[in-house]
């Protein structure tokens, strides 16, 4: 399965806007896609839609931080509609392939609430390694 991230623009960011989780992980994922594409125009960080062919299955969003040039997942997320197919593995292999591309830093991180152990094991494997309890989040960390 080959998934394609597009940016979000005029022609697809309401769709984006559409995508939600599934009942059970709104308390592990509780802010919705509009939230994150609302951020994203006025700090700086990058949408991403993501498709497979044609069907948007899910999105992402990746920013640097500026006080220290990390590079950092803000939000990722796969429609409910289409999770348990895979895309939550082959997406976030494509964001990790379209961020080395782009050599905006050597380390990647992200967060994710200590109950959502899907995203846990999902993180883990890819090689995430947790260095770091913040509140209700737990910080992982890739060396690219």
């Amino acid at each position: 399965m080959k998934l394609t991230l597009t940016p979000v623009d005029q022609n697809n960011w309401y769709a984006v806007t559409q995508l939600d989780t599934s009942k059970d992980q709104k308390s592990v994922f509780p802010v919705p896609a509009v939230y994150w594409l609302a951020e994203s125009a006025y700090c700086g960080f990058t949408p991403l839609a993501m498709y497979a062919g044609d069907q948007l299955v899910g999105f992402a969003v990746h920013a640097i931080d500026p006080d220290d040039g990390i590079c950092w997942i803000m939000a990722y997320m796969i429609d409910a509609r289409f999770q348990g197919a895979g895309y939550g593995r082959t997406g976030m292999l494509a964001l990790i392939a379209h961020l080395l591309e782009l050599r905006l830093s050597d380390k990647l991180r992200l967060g994710h609430r200590p109950e959502n152990e899907r995203a846990a094991r999902l993180y883990a494997s890819l090689g995430f390694e947790e260095i770091d309890r913040q509140g209700h989040e737990v910080i992982r960390e890739l060396l690219l």
